[in-house]
């Protein structure tokens, strides 16, 4: 994927993934990769890396593992039909995370994937699955 490609879809990528400030590293058939440095606004009130925060980051890298297009304008969004989070580690301000996700198994319209969520030395923070149905072209959408 070219680095024009990948920003491309980052943009129509909308809603809180660009508001807590993710980037989307990789995007290619069933995987994509996406970045976040955490801040203070990504961390709960015990200092570390917010529930919702790594909720999000794995939704958004399944949905998009399973909506790869050639041309960005043809992606789909993916709607969350199912969403398992497991936690197993913290993670504090400063450090950089990716959630690496792989889509498992895909029909027409329903797909389902698995996510990991790692810090820059490879501790687990996170991981799960879920299930998603294909919607409409992102294009198509305000």
């Amino acid at each position: 994927m070219s680095e024009d490609h990948n920003l491309a879809v980052q943009r129509t990528v909308t809603g809180f993934f660009q508001d807590i400030g993710g980037e989307l590293l990789e995007f290619g058939p069933g995987r994509a990769v996406i970045g976040l440095t955490l801040e203070p606004r990504h961390l709960n009130n015990a200092s570390n890396l917010h529930g919702g925060v790594t909720a999000t980051l794995l939704d958004v890298a399944m949905g998009l593992c399973g909506t790869y297009a050639e041309d960005p304008d043809q992606r789909r969004v993916a709607i969350t039909l199912s969403l398992n989070v497991n936690f197993s580690s913290v993670a504090s301000d400063g450090a950089r995370l990716r959630a690496v996700a792989t889509c498992r198994k895909a029909g027409h319209k329903v797909f389902m994937a698995s996510c990991d969520l790692l810090d820059e030395n490879d501790t687990l923070i996170a991981f799960g699955e879920g299930v998603f149905k294909k919607g409409a072209l992102r294009r198509d959408l305000p």
